[in-house]
């Protein structure tokens, strides 16, 4: 079968871009990931701190490792330029807001604001 009238393949979590890449020939550990609006591209981030971005051509994934200077800031989301075979695609409707929360750690609301009556606020904390 050739794959004619297949519809095409969309990410639809952080999870299914993390799942791409591990689809791709790039050796890449992925602790967070992003999703364009239009589920056909998304921007990965490891440990130490590199970006990779991933796009769909039909069902098949490409992804490649980027500097974080291939990414920039537009109207329609995050721009990513990448070399000659992965090509620029755009993160529609994801913000540089959004790219800087990649890899950090989620709101935690069951935790209590720091009073000034808490330990660390104590003078015994301070060395008085």
């Amino acid at each position: 079968m050739l794959g004619f009238g297949r519809p095409n393949r969309l990410l639809r979590s952080p999870d299914e871009v993390i799942d791409a890449i591990a689809e791709t020939n790039v050796a890449f550990a992925a602790i967070d990931a992003l999703v364009s609006n239009d589920g056909r591209a998304g921007l990965a981030i490891d440990a130490h701190g590199g970006v990779l971005a991933i796009r769909l051509r039909g069902t098949r994934a490409i992804a490649q490792a980027l500097p974080w200077t291939a990414l920039r800031q537009t109207v329609e989301g995050i721009v990513v330029e990448g070399d000659r075979r992965f090509g620029t695609v755009t993160l529609i409707g994801i913000t540089a807001l959004d790219v800087r929360r990649l890899g950090q750690p989620e709101y935690a609301p069951d935790l209590e604001p720091k009073s000034e009556h808490s330990p660390e606020h104590s003078p015994e904390h301070f060395g008085a």
